[in-house]
């Protein structure tokens, strides 16, 4: 497999559109910010350190997992 093309990406969530448009629907349907206040409580630690990875988005992390532990996402499309 060589170097990814300019027109791959587009292509790949085209793809993942048509074959999963749920995927679409939800996040077109579904304001995930008002999940934010919850999630955020999770970080509510102080850092000891800037050094480090920041931690990932909680709205993110929270898209992930419910996406891929109620419809059983494979891994490429819960990287789309």
């Amino acid at each position: 497999m060589g170097q990814k093309g300019f027109w791959d990406e587009q292509e790949r969530r085209e793809k993942l559109n048509q074959k999963k448009p749920m995927l679409k629907w939800l996040n077109e349907n579904i304001n995930w910010e008002d999940f934010r206040p919850i999630l955020e409580t999770i970080y509510d630690k102080e850092r000891k350190s800037n050094a480090g990875r920041k931690p990932t988005d909680v709205i993110v992390m929270f898209k992930l997992l419910i996406l891929q532990q109620m419809y059983a996402i494979s891994a490429d499309e819960l990287e789309f």
